[in-house]
């Protein structure tokens, strides 16, 4: 275990579970149902293809991320031992968490005045988060920072006592052995994904439409998130300690995309395309083949997309790892931009399928030039990234021999 190694093609993964976020993000005010829920930024265009594209999305992008999140906390372990691992990601996650919340997510109040002024909505929305009992404070899309420093926590701690009581480190070697087998019996993501389902099934304020609950608010986090994500935390940090199992997942990222496929579609054929940000009762075989289904495209997601990266991104490539940099930032800033523009279209007679593009490219677009000359070379970036880039190349000039 090589702490300087740089897995690319791992890289190009983080970086893209963070993007697709800006890609679900930018589709919520076409959802059907919106509207009907109150939602103040709720277009006069709806979708039920978006909501699909939404729905599917949402079944892997925090699960993948959360996976890269351990297997990158394993790679700082290390590379810089338990307390620097904990001062790290103080520093790179609990800082720019406090940050966020005071700068960016005041800037989403304009947008939702703007928008309800223009619909006449009433306010507060009447959809409900997919959690038990909403209180504060509101995290909105940075729950997932908080969710991170929670697992940390956990982590660290369950580590903590293990290494201690087991000196001869023959339960971690056992977990390894049991990980590997497990990974390569291609029974990995049907064993997984049985925990949440499980849980999920048995969860009666599941709002089942939205997959796993996120936290999105309050200090205690509810625990199928803590199982789903903390599941695939440990996942990463498990696959990190035996980086040679990446190529087991290369082996099989085909069929694992095709298996995710299907349960997707099973899945979306259960409960429907069309966005129910409510409580939805489906009959028992019904619910519990829907538990199984989604969970299972979780997983196989995971398990297909790492693969698939792992075959066709090992290369270092400048634009992924470019990219790799810019995703936190513009997963952290987006949100103000897409709802502003969001805000401005809610009337305009125009399909949805123009503007959906008309609020994603220029999203990205912005982020992308605010990135690059106003964070990537600048005291942001090295507080976001834990350094900073030089906006300009230097290269330096051998000496011409005498």
């Amino acid at each position: 275990m090589n702490g300087a190694t740089r897995y690319h093609a791992l890289d190009a993964v983080r970086a893209g579970a963070l993007l697709a976020g800006i890609a679900l993000h930018s589709t919520i005010s076409f959802l059907p149902g919106m509207r009907a829920g109150n939602w103040p930024i709720s277009d006069d265009s709806q979708s039920v293809t978006l909501a699909g594209v939404f729905f599917v999305i949402h079944i892997f992008r925090m699960s993948v991320f959360f996976a890269m999140a351990g297997f990158f906390a394993h790679v700082l372990l290390v590379r810089l031992g338990a307390w620097g691992l904990i001062r790290n990601r103080l520093r790179r996650i609990a800082l720019p968490l406090v940050v966020s919340l005071v700068v960016v997510m005041p800037l989403l109040i304009p947008a939702f005045k703007w928008a309800q002024s223009q619909l006449h909505l009433p306010w507060p929305p009447t959809i409900k988060m997919p959690i038990p009992d909403p209180h504060l404070p509101p995290w909105g899309h940075l729950w997932f920072l908080y969710l991170l420093l929670v697992l940390y926590a956990l982590w660290m701690l369950a580590r903590g006592v293990i290494v201690a009581a087991d000196r001869k480190a023959a339960l971690m070697g056992f977990l390894d052995r049991r990980f590997a087998l497990l990974i390569a019996s291609r029974l990995g993501p049907v064993l997984l994904a049985a925990p949440t389902g499980i849980v999920l099934y048995f969860t009666p304020w599941w709002q089942l439409w939205a997959g796993i609950p996120a936290p999105v608010t309050g200090l205690v986090p509810n625990f199928p998130a803590v199982l789903a994500f903390g599941s695939a935390f440990g996942f990463g940090w498990f696959l990190h300690r035996q980086p040679a199992l990446l190529e087991k997942l290369q082996r099989d990222w085909s069929l694992n995309l095709v298996l995710a496929t299907i349960s997707s579609v099973v899945a979306i054929v259960l409960i429907g395309a069309s966005s129910k940000f409510y409580h939805v009762e489906l009959p028992q075989p019904q619910r519990l083949a829907y538990a199984v289904s989604y969970n299972l495209a979780t997983w196989f997601w995971m398990f297909g997309l790492i693969g698939a990266a792992t075959r066709f991104l090992a290369r270092p490539s400048a634009t992924w790892r470019y990219f790799a940099d810019a995703s936190f930032f513009m997963y952290i800033a987006h949100l103000p931009i897409v709802y502003t523009l969001e805000a401005a279209m809610v009337r305009w007679p125009l399909h949805w399928s123009v503007k959906y593009p008309l609020v994603l490219l220029p999203t990205v677009a912005l982020l992308l030039v605010i990135y690059h000359y106003g964070v990537r070379s600048t005291f942001v970036g090295q507080f976001l990234n834990g350094r900073k880039y030089p906006r300009i190349a230097r290269i330096a000039s051998e000496p011409r021999p005498a």
